[in-house]
């Protein structure tokens, strides 16, 4: 016990420090841990008047909850969508949304955890991207009695809701091996893997798990190789623009990327070396880097796909989970959230043109 409020103790003394070293410098994003509550209702603002009696799983959806979101960070649009629908869907049934940013940042995201504890939460979710701090998170808030939900990256024990990654990988893999069987006659020369190693094995599934559906179609694969961007655009540039100068007589290559920015990156790289038409990228995620090219080149372009996990959906996905949870008792630990793969020839469907929801975040 005495431990884990050491790593507690050290974790919101790292962020404290970090904030004091930068606060004499311009940054792109708020690293602040205050948490901003939001409610329906004015009555509803003052956490002080709120009842201390916790709602009870199983008897019955409150008339009131005080929601916890953690979110990943608001650096780019899918953490802006990711609160906007949990604000939509929680002034829609009348409960309070306590929020806060991580900032992508382990330290931050237990901090965060500390505050939301002691905000009068009834329930929390959490999106943090560092898996490493996962078991302290979690246990933050099992001495508070709060119940906690993972997004997208899992949290130690706790119950999971988002992609599952394995899915989404093996979905893009196979979507991959039908172009390839049709386009490059069941042959690449290299598939390229752009992971992100901080989010933990379970989250690269994204990318690994499409070799093991391109192999069970037969495809035939000369080397697969990995390639670790961070996430970073202008590096996951510089790095497959190496792999390019490395591989000149490589014009078959397969890239699955955990976000679009990898993809971007990649894009820029072979044009820049004047190699489009050597690289094929199926993606993960659908944004406005995917979509507007997408929309320009009236699908013209070599990032042929992107599986889509819809963030702006996933507030509502989760207080539906929420109520299922008070009105039953029963949390599954596993809640897939909804998938589907989007290229030229269904993007009208889900994305119409001009009709994006991150214009709504900007």
């Amino acid at each position: 016990m005495k431990k884990k409020h050491l790593c507690v103790l050290l974790c919101v003394a790292l962020v404290v420090a970090a904030m004091a070293g930068c606060s004499g410098q311009e940054t792109t994003s708020d690293t602040s841990t205050a948490a901003e509550t939001t409610a329906s209702d004015a009555e509803n603002t003052d956490s002080e008047e709120a009842s201390t009696e916790k709602p009870v799983p199983g008897e019955g959806v409150p008339e009131h909850l005080n929601i916890g979101l953690g979110n990943i960070h608001e650096r780019a649009a899918f953490g802006k969508l990711v609160k906007m629908g949990f604000e939509e869907a929680t002034a829609a049934r009348g409960w309070t949304l306590t929020y806060a940013d991580n900032n992508a940042d382990g330290a931050t995201a237990v901090a965060n955890a500390e505050i939301l504890a002691n905000a009068g939460c009834d329930f929390v979710v959490e999106l943090s991207q560092d898996e490493t701090v996962g078991e302290t998170i979690v246990d933050i808030f099992e001495e508070a009695d709060i119940p906690v939900l993972a997004v997208d990256i899992p949290l130690a024990d706790a119950p999971f809701f988002g992609v599952n990654s394995p899915k989404m990988g093996y979905m893009n893999g196979e979507y991959a091996a039908a172009y390839i069987k049709e386009h490059w006659d069941n042959q690449v020369d290299y598939v390229v893997l752009m992971t992100q190693i901080a989010s933990g094995d379970t989250v690269n599934e994204r990318c690994r798990s499409a070799v093991d559906a391109l192999e069970d179609a037969g495809v035939e694969i000369g080397e697969v190789v990995e390639i670790e961007p961070q996430g970073d655009t202008a590096i996951a540039q510089s790095m497959f623009a190496s792999f390019l100068t490395a591989h000149p007589d490589s014009h078959k290559i397969a890239i699955f990327t955990i976000n679009e920015n990898p993809a971007t990156g990649a894009m820029a790289a072979a044009e820049t070396a004047d190699r489009l038409w050597d690289i094929r990228i199926f993606s993960v995620g659908v944004g406005d880097q995917f979509v507007t090219p997408m929309y320009e080149s009236q699908g013209n372009q070599p990032w042929i796909s992107s599986n889509a996990a819809f963030a702006e959906t996933y507030g509502e996905q989760v207080c539906t989970l929420i109520e299922n949870y008070y009105e039953t008792g029963v949390l599954e630990q596993q809640n897939d959230g909804f998938l589907a793969i989007i290229d030229w020839s269904n993007i009208q469907e889900y994305y119409p043109e001009g009709e994006y929801p991150w214009l709504k975040v900007q």
